[in-house]
């Protein structure tokens, strides 16, 4: 009895027995990138023209995901690029502490989104699409947070809202795609 006990549990530890509990990956059904960007309540245009531009052979609502994914984690990696240089630009007027700690934070926010990003396009890949679609609501989250973060700085003069925008809504798209399966 205690063997079968220690066989079981060894069994249960096993690598192969953890990938057996893996998220199988579900039949996807076929979509048109504009029957897709349909469920994406406001962000169809956007939607389109982010898609169109990167499947090529995405035919699948989790191809679709990953290829808005990623445009997001572009997107997210070049506002974290475009905080990293007007952070250490000396030439911004009127640069107050305030000003600077706003960029700051948003920097480690837009960071933290795009690592997100990142995990929830592998996310996708493996099947864990709601592990996927809770990563990429995180990084909107993050973004969100910038924002508001920055809206008290009274000189933040809308430095980053059209950034955090279209983030955002890059975010809204992949999570919409992403639910479709």
């Amino acid at each position: 009895m205690l063997s079968l006990l220690l066989v079981a549990i060894a069994d249960a530890a096993s690598p192969a027995s953890s990938a057996a509990k893996a998220p199988a990956a579900a039949p996807s059904t076929k979509y048109s990138v504009q029957e897709a960007c349909k469920h994406t309540a406001g962000h169809y245009e956007l939607c389109v023209a982010t898609l169109s531009s990167g499947s090529k052979t995405a035919d699948t609502a989790p191809g679709l995901a990953r290829v808005a994914i990623l445009a997001a984690q572009q997107n997210a990696s070049e506002t974290a690029a475009f905080l990293s240089s007007i952070y250490d630009d000396s030439n911004l007027e009127n640069k107050t502490a305030e000003l600077q700690q706003c960029l700051e934070d948003c920097g480690e926010r837009y960071e933290a989104a795009v690592e997100q990003l990142t995990d929830a396009t592998t996310a996708v890949d493996t099947g864990a699409y709601s592990e996927s679609e809770a990563l990429v609501a995180a990084s909107q989250a993050e973004v969100k947070l910038c924002q508001r973060g920055c809206q008290a700085v009274p000189d933040h003069r809308n430095v980053l809202t059209t950034r955090n925008r279209e983030v955002d809504q890059l975010c809204s798209i992949a999570l919409a795609i992403t639910k479709l399966r």
